[in-house]
């Protein structure tokens, strides 16, 4: 263990996952070793090899499943779909606490979904990490410098995927997490301000945070990205509800129809 790992955290491994949890299924982890007879497990740190017969199962696993022409547009549905659901739980965790989780790639398994994104995440430990510095430093480093920065580079030499499309992916994926939480979303924007402040990648520039009001009246804080993941040219042949192609107000419009 490292200096600035704990084992420790307020409710204990069940209370935190179990709170994460309770904002939707892309927010659900597991821990430990996958049950047995549960195959297609992949260990994380195994994905950045860009020619690892790991992430060739999970981009082939994409590029089928969504039924995308090329392995360039899986790429980019991978890189977004990975963010807003291997590491979403770790930046929501940040967002409300201030505590970072344990997610870096050595310590995070996961599953595709055959037909599209992740189906599972597990931890192997549970872990808080404390570090000196801020929060958001901390989480800079391991979601983004560790995890997701170095995917979207193996990404990238894999597909030749542009390596800004990819990083907009990341930075949409991250975003989004905080869409889940019903807590200020002028919390939430500084604390997504907080986690850009510096950050690798140059996300600072891939895309903004509105508030919007929903059907059901409550204000949510929403991602508007500067970057396209292709899904339009994939089998199901629509947009996403962030996508750049669509106009800023039609964008935000579709995000206040949610309930």
């Amino acid at each position: 263990m490292s200096a600035y790992e704990t084992e420790a955290a307020p409710g204990g491994p069940d209370g935190t996952l179990a709170a994460l949890a309770a904002h939707g299924p892309r927010y659900r982890l597991g821990l430990g070793t996958p049950p047995d007879g549960e195959p297609g497990w992949l260990a994380a740190d195994r994905l950045l090899d860009p020619y690892g017969p790991e992430l060739s199962h999970l981009l082939d696993t994409e590029h089928q499943g969504s039924g995308h022409r090329t392995a360039h547009a899986a790429a980019l549905t991978l890189i977004a779909v990975y963010a807003g659901r291997v590491t979403a739980a770790a930046v929501l965790h940040w967002a409300l606490t201030g505590r970072v989780l344990d997610v870096r790639p050595e310590n995070v398994l996961l599953r595709p979904d055959p037909g599209h994104g992740i189906a599972g995440v597990r931890l192997r430990t549970f872990r808080i990490l404390d570090e000196p510095g801020t929060g958001a430093e901390t989480l800079q480093r391991v979601v983004l410098t560790h995890h997701l920065l170095p995917l979207a580079d193996a990404l990238r030499e894999r597909t030749r995927a542009g390596l800004r499309q990819l990083r907009g992916g990341v930075a949409h994926g991250c975003a989004t997490a905080l869409g889940a939480s019903r807590a200020d979303p002028a919390l939430l924007a500084r604390r997504w301000a907080a986690f850009l402040d510096g950050a690798p990648g140059g996300l600072v520039a891939l895309g903004d945070v509105v508030t919007v009001t929903r059907r059901d009246g409550s204000p949510r804080l929403v991602y508007l990205r500067r970057t396209c993941c292709l899904f339009y040219t994939s089998a199901e042949a629509v947009r996403c509800v962030s996508c750049c192609l669509t106009s800023r107000d039609e964008r935000i419009a579709a995000y206040g129809a949610r309930p």
